[in-house]
């Protein structure tokens, strides 16, 4: 059984110090030598920011599903398992309330009993205002959380919410230690949960240590001590893992296929949910016009962006949808690369070419900025790539490096170079909140939801009814539906799909090592080592 993927955030700024996580250069995952921690086995990993927490409260999935376990956890494939449930979410007829059953005699880290107690209190201080969860606007839904007995628990939403399975994943913390507020919760630091790991040690800036739980529910891992180290810089990250200083890490594509077969390194890709756009919100005029919209998507070469950005390390996307979506996922909703069909649908629609090659209509040029976050390499190369491939249709296009309030503050005015796929394992995460117009208005304080403004009556009544369906078979038909509408009214420039990539050393020396469906959200608590607790060391 696979522990809870619930997580902590990394934070936006990982601090630059760089500290060796061990006087000298470690090989493979090997037992320690001497001491009192003789014969364990330490796995090291290098981690590209510092965690800002290790609270369950405050982002989903993550480096958190070694410390706590959810109700459910996500399996290999992308589907949900139960984890502290015993069975599947048992809904009523109105899929308002919702029963779990889960497991007894499990317990946390410090000694204390975990019963369905504990998980109301997660569930209700996860709504409370007063907590301020920054996971609470996905739980806007939930009215209430109570406990018949110590091992059932019941959810009642305020509307029917047939996707709501995927989103109790939520690691359970201790009922007495969810106090105060998200930002001063003993939790964020001292983190106490019935996964497989606990915090030993947390260097600021440098490192943290996590050790097997001598009171976890299920088998003792065989890799006893897992030491991550924060590398923010991925040349560094590279070099050092090829020094020896660490087991794994995760690289961009360009950088793990480097590291392909150099130094016992091997690359290790998992296909993902986590998607690239560039979007195209309503603040730009030229961007209202849905001819532009279609027009710059034909314009863009995917598989070239793939082939060459990518290194093959992912697949062309049109939108949102992605395979981890499984029978929702119409693959055959793409964009071929057509230049010349993009100016003919600009030439009809009076974007006519002036002298200098960029296109006008009434006076307003088809002139704007792309953004991306300045730290992150692969967005930069998308960026460029795409402003490039749209020059030659008669855009003038600039691309911008801003930090993370620049982008939010620029979101309305300027497209963004946007990472999707934070929720992805069902259709309704993947997509609601991005395309639905509900959301359209643009939020300052929220600018990545529906960050294009798009509105469409159509889409809007498709997602409704796939949200509110108890019947499989409706709400798959709903979404290929909508991916029908996307395609002739593109919200976006969705680009590509990405198969997250990382370098590691010594996995053959374990059974158990695991592909998995990723969320957007990547780094080691993911990649090879997602299931790391359940690894059995080869003989």
């Amino acid at each position: 059984m696979s522990t809870g993927r619930t997580s902590s955030r990394l934070s936006a700024a990982a601090s630059a110090v760089l500290v060796l996580v061990v006087a000298a250069a470690c090989t493979n995952p090997t037992p320690d030598n001497g001491g009192a921690d003789a014969g364990q086995v330490t796995v090291r990993l290098a981690e590209y920011a510092e965690y800002a927490t290790l609270n369950p409260l405050d982002a989903m999935f993550g480096i958190t599903s070694k410390i706590y376990d959810g109700l459910y956890a996500v399996a290999a494939d992308g589907a949900m398992e139960p984890d502290l449930a015993t069975g599947e979410p048992e809904p009523d007829q109105s899929l308002t309330r919702w029963t779990v059953r889960i497991q007894d005699g499990v317990g946390f880290s410090d000694g204390t009993a975990l019963d369905s107690a504990d998980v109301v209190a997660t569930y209700r201080t996860l709504i409370d205002p007063a907590y301020a969860s920054p996971l609470a606007s996905s739980f806007e839904f939930l009215t209430d959380v109570s406990a018949p007995d110590a091992t059932t628990v019941e959810f009642v939403l305020s509307e029917p919410y047939a996707p709501f399975p995927s989103t109790l994943t939520v690691g359970i913390a201790p009922s007495e230690l969810l106090t105060g507020t998200v930002l001063d919760s003993t939790l964020n630091r001292e983190p106490v949960g019935s996964g497989p790991y606990r915090l030993t040690e947390w260097r600021a800036g440098e490192s943290l240590t996590l050790e097997a739980s001598d009171t976890y529910r299920g088998e003792r891992p065989d890799v006893d001590r897992l030491v991550i180290a924060f590398v923010p810089d991925e040349n560094v990250r590279a070099q050092r893992l090829r020094a020896g200083d660490f087991d794994g890490a995760q690289l961009p594509p360009r950088a793990a296929a480097e590291l392909e077969g150099v130094d016992d390194l091997t690359v290790f890709t998992n296909t993902s949910a986590d998607y690239r756009a560039v979007t195209l919100p309503q603040g730009v005029p030229a961007f209202q016009d849905p001819a532009v919209r279609l027009a710059l998507n034909l314009a863009v070469d995917r598989e070239a962006l793939v082939e060459g950005i990518l290194r093959g390390y992912g697949r062309a996307a049109a939108t949102p949808f992605t395979p981890a979506q499984g029978a929702a996922y119409d693959a055959d909703a793409q964009f071929a690369h057509d230049p010349a069909e993009a100016e003919a649908l600009l030439d009809a629609a009076g974007w006519t070419a002036g002298a200098d090659g960029t296109r006008a209509q009434d006076g307003v040029p088809l002139q704007f900025t792309i953004m991306y976050f300045a730290e992150d390499t692969l967005r930069r190369d998308l960026a460029l790539a795409v402003a490039s491939d749209l020059s030659e249709i008669g855009a003038d296009v600039e691309v911008e490096a801003v930090d993370r309030p620049a982008a939010a503050a620029g979101m309305n005015t300027k497209a963004f170079v946007l990472g999707g796929g934070d929720r992805p394992y069902d259709p309704d995460t993947q997509v609601y909140t991005a395309l639905h117009s509900s959301f359209a208005p643009y939020d300052p304080e929220d600018a990545y939801t529906n960050p294009s403004g798009y509105s469409d009556p159509r889409a809007d009544a498709l997602l409704d009814t796939a949200r509110r369906s108890a019947d499989p078979d409706v709400r798959t038909q709903a979404y290929l539906d909508l991916q029908e509408v996307l395609m002739a009214n593109p919200p976006m420039i969705t680009l590509v799909t990405l198969e997250h990539t990382y370098a590691a050393r010594g996995l053959d020396e374990y059974s158990g090592v695991e592909h998995v469906v990723e969320p957007h959200e990547h780094g080691v608590a993911w990649g090879p080592w997602w299931n790391v607790e359940e690894w059995k060391a080869v003989p």
